[in-house]
């Protein structure tokens, strides 16, 4: 049996990056589990995974200026995790498959990858960060489609039969069959792709010729990325350049990524990162919320109250960060696609 290892409420406090007294308060409310021993808390580690889940910011120098330059991050996470924990702690809804089923799995993905953009956003990682912002982008504003027009789940669903007979196409110009057999086994075999693809295809051919009217397989399960936005509106129309646009242009093999690193002036780049590493960390905590608003309509959760108090929360910390950014000149870096998303936290937290 792994020996339990037990922490001092300082030593507790020290690993959350929050006050001693923010312990006590967890313990006093029951949110972390302690025992008491000669009148002193003694928390086992594994406790502490009760407030925040697995998650751990590691102790880096770029997590240290992190903190420094967000003093009030906690609270607003804190607020953030308890919210998302209450949505997606619950079991898959049934039946497996069905709409409700793909869209809160489409959901949690997205709590994924907001924990995967922070982890590379508190320690300074701000390329890495915004690439996974786009793709988080992209499944909320998916999920937020598919909530509005529910019946879009089927082709959803049934197009990953399109994407895997895509792959296999793709596979088996660098691979033989056999090999791709052996790699992926029962359920993926290439006679077994091909099975499911015969029967879904006519689904998705689209005309390509309006005179000799060839048919050709769509690109995407439905609309486009752009089209869906207009469907569901804001504020994902305000999210669009600098969640999905400009990092598309990094994400790819691009001239953008290739001179991603253009300025040879060390600070300059550092500041560079980090400027986008708090923007794809606030922008993806805002889309957060929206992905566990889109839940909250699909599965009735009554969450509209601590919803609202968690984008006010998420909105005034931004605000700070924008205020700090703003007053700093040795932070001063180009805005370009920030400018219209730095207004829209302006006007959600009181400030035209």
């Amino acid at each position: 049996m792994e020996a339990v290892s037990f922490l001092t409420v300082e030593e507790a406090a020290q690993k959350l990056r929050v006050s001693p007294d923010t312990i006590r308060r967890f313990l006093r409310d029951k949110k972390v589990h302690g025992v008491r021993v000669g009148g002193q808390w003694r928390i086992p580690t594994n406790a502490l995974q009760a407030v925040f889940g697995l998650f751990e910011f590691g102790e880096t120098a770029e997590a240290e200026a992190f903190f420094d330059r967000h003093k009030n991050f906690y609270p607003a996470f804190e607020r953030l995790i308890a919210l998302v924990n209450t949505c997606f702690a619950r079991p898959l809804p049934k039946p497996d498959y069905g709409p409700e089923y793909i869209l809160f799995g489409l959901g949690e993905s997205c709590r994924e990858d907001f924990l995967e953009i922070l982890f590379l956003a508190v320690n300074g990682h701000g390329c890495g960060a915004s690439k996974l912002l786009r793709g988080l982008y992209e499944r909320a504003v998916a999920l937020a489609y598919m909530v509005k027009e529910p019946a879009k789940a089927k082709r959803f669903r049934d197009f990953a039969v399109i994407q895997e007979h895509k792959a296999l196409k793709d596979a088996l110009k660098v691979m033989t069959e056999q090999e791709w057999d052996v790699a992926m086994r029962a359920g993926r075999t290439a006679a077994e792709i091909r099975s499911r693809f015969e029967a879904v295809k006519a689904d998705f051919q689209q005309t390509d010729c309006r005179k000799c009217r060839t048919k050709r397989l769509a690109i995407t399960w439905d609309l486009d990325i752009a089209s869906m936005v207009s469907k569901v509106g804001a504020p994902y129309d305000v999210y669009y350049l600098g969640a999905y646009t400009t990092p598309n242009l990094e994400l790819h093999a691009t001239l953008a990524s290739a001179m991603r690193e253009d300025n040879k002036d060390k600070d300059a780049r550092r500041a560079r990162r980090l400027n986008q590493a708090d923007f794809a960390l606030f922008c993806s905590a805002m889309l957060l919320v929206e992905v566990v608003r889109s839940e909250n309509e699909l599965l009735q959760l009554n969450l509209g109250d601590e919803l609202q108090a968690t984008e006010d929360a998420v909105a005034r910390l931004w605000k700070a960060a924008i205020d700090a950014k703003i007053s700093s000149a040795s932070t001063a870096v180009p805005r370009r696609d920030t400018d219209a998303l730095e207004c829209e936290v302006r006007k959600r937290c009181g400030h035209d």
